[in-house]
């Protein structure tokens, strides 16, 4: 439990919780091979090669906080992106650079907290625009609004950098 609890640490999950409930499901396949006729020793031995060792369960405890982690990056990277292209299709709206740079920081902030997709963190900031301008005008050069993603991919992708530069243990 010692070196779970280190393990956990070392991946940045710091909860409670998950060592209770580890102790508990150890507790409870100790009991069951007691009751198959196991020593508690051989019972206690049993339970923790079945469980994996803490190395492996405390990887597996941080991927799945990653992928929650994802999950809400993803639906604020499009939030933002939305929120960017309403800003900018409205027609009193006339300051590309500001745009450019909202993609850019949104994306930025978003490669910074989850490093390892800063694709798709730039693909839901910034494909709105050239998806409004495809709607409003079904065109080829509409097409041409796709050179906005550039903004958002640069921003998320220095995010991405800059975080495996300041906190390279959790990249």
């Amino acid at each position: 439990m010692h070196r779970l609890e280190r393990e956990l640490r070392r991946r940045f999950v710091n909860d409670a919780t998950i060592l209770e409930e580890v102790r508990g499901h150890l507790a409870d396949a100790v009991e069951r091979g007691t009751q198959r006729g196991r020593s508690a020793a051989e019972a206690r031995e049993e339970a923790i090669a079945r469980f994996g060792t803490p190395e492996t369960v405390a990887a597996a405890f941080a991927a799945d906080r990653s992928r929650t982690l994802h999950r809400v990056l993803l639906v604020a990277a499009i939030v933002c992106g939305l929120a960017i292209a309403y800003v900018d299709s409205r027609p009193t709206w006339n300051d590309t650079g500001i745009t450019a740079g909202t993609m850019s920081l949104g994306a930025a902030a978003l490669g910074l907290a989850g490093p390892r997709r800063p694709w798709l963190w730039a693909l839901g900031v910034g494909i709105w625009i050239p998806v409004y301008a495809l709607v409003r005008t079904p065109s080829p050069g509409a097409l041409a609004m796709l050179i906005v993603l550039v903004f958002p991919l640069a921003g998320a992708y220095l995010g991405m950098a800059l975080r495996r530069i300041i906190m390279p243990s959790l990249s």
